[in-house]
């Protein structure tokens, strides 16, 4: 793909980004101004960056130029951006440091790729060692489920978790023990939490 190609590309999707993170000192007359879309030729850098400097600093221009490079090289490389939550990012770097892997694409590489199967036994230790580390992430947990779920099925257990935490809050209010564990003992005591655990569904 060359540079234009590359360009037009970058520009459909990230311009007007870009132009809504522009502040008024970005802009050369002082004030923020409307930069609309369709006045502007994408069809090469140069006549886009022509345009701007119309308009726009010379310091904003550079923000934007820089940013369309970095992307022309993961481009170029093959490279492409892995969006994580924060958790998800912390399981696998300390993933990384247990296989002892240099990069995070290493890292995937032990896990996925069949070149590091002679690594297996590595990798399961690693995942033991994961294991017993302190990653909570409910939010992730749930997500995770909730995407397995038809509509029918989330708009009732979206009903369950309501129900679940007006008994605990209600719980809550009466309870006025303080010592051992009085949530886990009221939690053991929930009748939602009985029939939710149960083995056996009648």
């Amino acid at each position: 793909m060359n540079t234009d190609k590359i360009w037009q590309d970058y520009a459909s999707r990230n311009f007007e980004k870009f132009v809504s993170s522009l502040k008024n000192d970005d802009f050369i007359s002082g004030e923020k101004e409307i930069i609309s879309f369709n006045d502007v030729d994408f069809s090469e850098p140069k006549k886009t960056y022509k345009y701007l400097r119309k308009i726009i600093t010379k310091s904003a221009i550079k923000r934007l130029q820089n940013r369309f490079r970095a992307h022309k090289h993961r481009e170029s490389r093959g490279i492409k951006n892995l969006q994580l939550k924060s958790h998800s990012l912390d399981m696998l770097n300390t993933f990384k440091a247990h296989v002892g892997a240099d990069t995070l694409e290493e890292a995937l590489d032990f896990l996925l790729s069949p070149d590091y199967r002679e690594y297996e036994h590595d990798v399961e230790l690693a995942k033991e060692r994961l294991s017993s580390e302190n990653f909570s992430s409910s939010e992730l947990m749930i997500a995770s489920f909730m995407k397995r779920l038809k509509n029918y099925d989330r708009e009732r257990l979206s009903l369950i978790v309501e129900l679940a935490f007006n008994e605990g809050w209600a719980a809550a209010k009466k309870s006025k023990k303080r010592t051992g564990k009085p949530c886990k003992e009221a939690l053991n005591n929930s009748a939602l939490n009985s029939i939710v655990g149960s083995k056996e569904v009648s």
